[in-house]
């Protein structure tokens, strides 16, 4: 590293505090001095040696936490250095593995500045609380830029949210030496001029496992903004109390070094500042650097800032800073892999410590800025910002009804939900208010609907654009992301308030009169439960949420008798759903349950009743078989070891199960022993039945018609009265292979669905729709989703009785209706999606199967699939039971004849015979295509440029032009892989050769 001399560097420390040369202070540890004197199993020495791959020159979590913290209390206890530097360890917790008893598996960060900055940071009135309130908009604009000049600003530095992308945290513990260690003055006027941020390790126990995922097989870089995952959730909103203006998440990738410049689509919240920053300013910088040491690299790759669940567009839109990703290839050795993770990381810090009262004016300024958009209610335009690209395919709305200026959530519906996204999002920052009293507006525009004027009730919670987080308000909440170009490398759509079956709440479009904004009451603890304040005989409460639901079943787990309302009603002035669960005041004495408490827990709200004033149906306590897919139980954080668990880390490597595993048991908490996952074994050994198992969930394994066992176990077990829930095409397929339905799909030509949310109708006379009487909507992450035919419920006019569309795409089956917000093609029309099924329910015997179209565990993102999936395995197969003023309850035989099955089992004999050969359900096979089409004059040039990429010949065997109306695709069947940034390294060659040859696509999915 070259020295200066302080003469060139004016504003920093005199000769004598520093060196002009570089030096190093000797009380503090290198890599190898440390662990040469304190030897530890695991510490790769020298350091960072070994060669290519992921893994060769790696150091577990503990290996880097015992050297982050001995170079911690060197600084803090060596005279001279403590005076000159100082060095604080903020311990956040452990991860998923670490908190069921693994060693070492702490989860911290490091934060490193001069000792004055380090002793100011959190004191009241510090810098965090400073930066903080410049963000949170309790410190004004004027003193923010004030303070640009007088405190140091902050910068994140954060490495391995994937496991086996690892050399990164090697890579921070070499910066925490050089930034401790270095006496040089341009080392100590970084010290003084920006507190740095150091998080070696994000996802300790996918690093200790070599894995790219969390312990329960979640990717992070998909979970960052919705914090499903423990080592995110106790991260964010301690990295949101140190706003920092850039923050790097650093990966690794198979070959090269990416780095900003981006490529598009870009999010059109994200703010200029931030955009600027990482455009303008560090790419370029880093493409200086790297070309000074003959560094491959690439930038405008597919890597975009669109979707907000990365590292980069999380921070970007949360903490206003400079979010990117930096990707270092595996092919090199190891420590180069480091030495070139350095070289960036090192590289940032300088050059915003070389303008850092610049910067810091600019991150301040965009806070206001927000404001005043929200206040207008203007959301930002789209823009692009790759040299490819020079139409915006996309414009964001302004004005008239897609004006937004704020969103609302009414304060009886959806409770339980709604308060976990209002605990989200005040977590990161976000002001959330409560109108005071009761008013009716003009501009209402409820989610899926136009606007109207609409009575709002007392209660209401409001979240006003007009506030400095804006940006990520309308980032997360908003109904459509509007693309800007139909560029997508993950999915186009994630709207927390339509994921969570928010219905029935929706923004507003005109701000409220000023009577109704200076009476709002602030929401600093969101508490949405209630219950009466006297005994009752009856408690109820609806089931619109998926808190309610899970409630119902830890009930029913306590041996508490629970009914469901089989229509809406009105009681004592209070409505209530579909499907409304009911309680007697002895049953939950006798069952020694705390309905109270568990309401609270849950912010559901429970009123009270004299009688049962509806008609309702008895529920079974429920046993819930979750298929693993597979003749063995992958291990995982719940079930790590055992005879008939496949390995003994804990951590999983199976997503469907252990995706689906997780949302019951962990963010649903559903009772763990309810929730017993159920092998192919298990299946063949008969456990459905003698396991009184009351349902089975099939995420979306395909049982062959090879395996007739276990496909005759299912089909008898839904027989005598259990249910069956099979998700996507393999839940289908078994299913159809079992011969429990005639249900099938048919394929739509072109359909391109990557995450998009359709519009939904629900029927809510059957129960598995119970509690959408706002409606709802569906959500396809992918192409492959099937797409049923209406023309195929019938059954088979005996023993297969017809099915019937529980849930279905809006509109008609002859096109008109169906709205869709994300990117589509071909979803929209006669023949398209409009008006087809999406959720089937089969009767059988004395039984249900239920199909789902869609995966509602994906990314345990989706509240509202959770309740279809909680409706369907809490089916009540008993008679009604009529509304009475009795509250008695019933005897042991009683409750068991409200909960007998009123169907009739089919005899053996009469038992549909297990298919013979495969009923696979149709299903679209191109999320995995790399495709961009050009217009077809441009042929010749996109041959070109596929030609001068020098695609490899595994990649080039499977190359087809596809030719439609006015345009030519490139594909590459099934090279495109899902759930991972790695995705083909030759796409961003066939990118900039595109861009040789002038060509601009159309469109890309890469």
């Amino acid at each position: 590293m070259a020295t200066v001399a302080t003469a060139a560097l004016p504003g920093i420390a005199s000769a004598a505090d520093c060196t002009s040369s570089l030096t190093y202070d000797p009380n503090v540890p290198t890599w190898d001095q440390y662990f040469s004197q304190h030897p530890d199993d695991g510490a790769i020495q020298p350091f960072a040696a070994g060669g290519p791959g992921r893994s060769t020159g790696k150091n577990t979590t503990h290996n880097l936490d015992l050297y982050f913290d001995a170079v911690t209390a060197a600084v803090n206890s060596s005279p001279g250095t403590k005076d000159r530097v100082g060095i604080v360890k903020k311990y956040l917790g452990k991860s998923e593995l670490g908190n069921r008893g693994v060693d070492g598996r702490d989860i911290a960060f490091w934060v490193i500045g001069t000792k004055a900055n380090i002793d100011n940071l959190d004191t009241p009135g510090g810098d965090a609380e400073f930066w903080a309130g410049v963000r949170g908009g309790t410190i004004s604009e004027a003193d923010g830029l004030a303070g640009a000049t007088t405190r140091p600003t902050f910068g994140w530095v954060t490495a391995t949210p994937h496991g086996n992308e690892p050399a990164a945290g090697e890579a921070i513990a070499r910066e925490l030496y050089e930034l401790a260690a270095r006496l040089d003055c341009e080392n100590l006027d970084r010290l003084k001029k920006m507190d740095t941020f150091l998080m070696p390790v994000r996802n300790p126990d996918g690093r200790d496992n070599n894995v790219r995922t969390t312990s329960w097989a979640f990717d992070p870089n998909r979970d960052f903004g919705t914090r499903n995952q423990v080592e995110n959730d106790i991260f964010i909103p301690e990295m949101n109390k140190y706003p920092g203006v850039f923050f790097i998440d650093a990966h690794q990738q198979t070959t090269g070094y990416f780095f900003p410049p981006n490529e598009d689509p870009v999010h059109h919240e994200i703010s200029s500042f931030s955009l600027d920053f990482i455009q303008n300013t560090i790419g370029p910088a880093l493409q200086r650097v790297f070309n000074d040491q003959s560094s491959q690299y690439q930038n405008y790759n597919s890597y975009d800032m669109f979707t907000p669940e990365y590292g980069d567009t999380v921070p970007s839109l949360i903490m206003g800073a400079a979010g990117m990703t930096y990707e270092k290839g595996t092919d090199e050795s190891y420590s180069k892999q480091v030495y070139d993770h350095y070289l960036a990381i090192d590289t940032t810090i300088n050059l915003t410590v070389q303008d850092k009262v610049n910067i810091q004016k600019k991150w301040v300024a965009q806070w206001q800025q927000a404001i005043d958009q929200g206040a207008a209610c203007e959301l930002q335009p789209n823009k692009l910002v790759s040299p490819l690209h020079d139409t915006i395919q996309t414009i964001v709305p302004e004005g008239g009804q897609d004006a937004v200026c704020g969103y609302f959530y009414k304060p009886s519906e959806h409770t339980g939900d709604v308060a976990a996204l209002l605990q989200n999002l005040t977590q990161v920052g976000v002001h959330v208010y409560r109108f005071a009293s009761e008013v009716t507006l003009p501009g209402v525009r409820e989610f899926g609907k136009d606007a109207t004027s609409e009575t709002l009730p007392a209660g209401t919670l409001y979240i006003p654009m007009a506030q400095p987080m804006k940006h990520w308000v309308q980032a997360v909440l908003g109904q459509d992301p509007f693309i800007p170009y139909n560029y997508y490398y993950d999915v186009v759509d994630w709207s927390y308030s339509t994921q969570r079956g928010l219905a029935g709440d929706g923004w507003l479009t005109q701000n409220p009169p000023a009577t109704v904004t200076a009476s709002m009451i602030p929401v600093t603890d969101v508490d949405l439960s209630s219950y009466p304040a006297t005994s009752s005989p009856v408690y109820a409460f609806d089931t619109d949420s998926m808190q309610s639901l899970a409630l119902v079943a830890e009930l029913l787990d306590k041996g508490v008798t629970v009914y469901r309302g089989v229509a809406p009603f009105t009681a004592n002035g209070v409505s209530y759903a579909s499907g409304a669960a009911m309680v007697s005041r002895a049953d939950l004495e006798s069952g020694a349950a705390d309905l109270r408490a568990m309401a609270k827990a849950r912010n559901v709200q429970v009123t009270g009743l004299g009688a049962f004033p509806v008609a309702r149906k008895a529920l079974a306590k429920p046993k819930i078989g979750l298929y693993t897919g597979s003749a063995t139980i992958p291990t995982n954080p719940i079930n790590q070891a055992g005879p008939n668990v496949t390995g003994n880390t804990g951590q999983c490597t199976s997503t469907v199960f252990c995706q689906a595993y997780f949302t019951l048991t962990q963010k649903d908490k559903l009772p763990t022993s309810m929730i017993v996952p159920v092998t192919t074994a298990d299946l063949q050994g008969g456990v459905l039945a003698s396991g009184r198992f009351t349902a089975l969930i099939n995420p979306t394994t395909s049982i062959a018609t090879s395996d007739a066992t276990s496909l005759s176990a299912i089909s008898a077990f839904v027989n005598a009265g259990g249910v069956y829930v099979g998700n996507l095409a393999g839940g289908t397929t078994t299913a159809r292979n079992a011969s429990m339905t005639t249900a099938n799909t048919s394929t739509i030509s072109g359909l391109n669905t990557p995450g998009t949310t359709f519009d939904a109708r629900f029927d809510t006379t059957n129960p598995v729709a119970w509690g959408f009487d706002e409606g709802g909507w569906i959500y396809r992450d992918a192409n492959s989703d099937p797409t049923y035919d209406p023309a195929t419920l019938g059954g088979n006019g005996t023993t297969i009785p017809a099915a019937s569309a529980v849930v279905s795409y809006a509109g008609t089956t002859t096109g008109g209706g169906l709205r869709a917000y994300g990117y589509q093609v071909n979803a929209l029309g006669a023949g398209k999606l409009d008006g087809r099924p999406a959720v089937i329910d089969q009767p059988l015997g004395s039984g249900h199967a239920v199909l789902i179209g869609f995966d509602p565990f994906f990314r345990a993102w989706k509240e509202q699939d959770e309740r279809i999936v909680l409706n369907a395995v809490l089916y009540p197969l008993g008679a009604s039971l009529p509304a009475s003023r009795s509250t008695v309850t019933p005897t042991a035989s009683q409750l068991a004849a409200a909960i007998e099955p009123v169907a009739k089992p089919l005899a053996k004999a009469e038992m549909p015979k297990v298919a013979t050969s495969s009923k696979a359900v149709a299903v679209a096979t191109t999320d995995r295509d790399v495709r961009i089409a050009v217009k077809t004059k441009q042929l010749s040039s996109l041959r070109k440029a596929v030609k001068a990429a020098k695609l490899p010949k595994s990649a080039m065997r499977k190359v087809k032009y596809a030719k439609t109306k006015g345009r030519v695709t490139f594909v590459v069947k099934g090279v495109r892989p899902l759930g991972t940034d790695h995705h083909p390294h030759w796409i961003g060659r066939v990118m900039h050769q595109l861009s040789r040859q002038r060509v601009k696509p159309i469109s890309a999915q890469l």
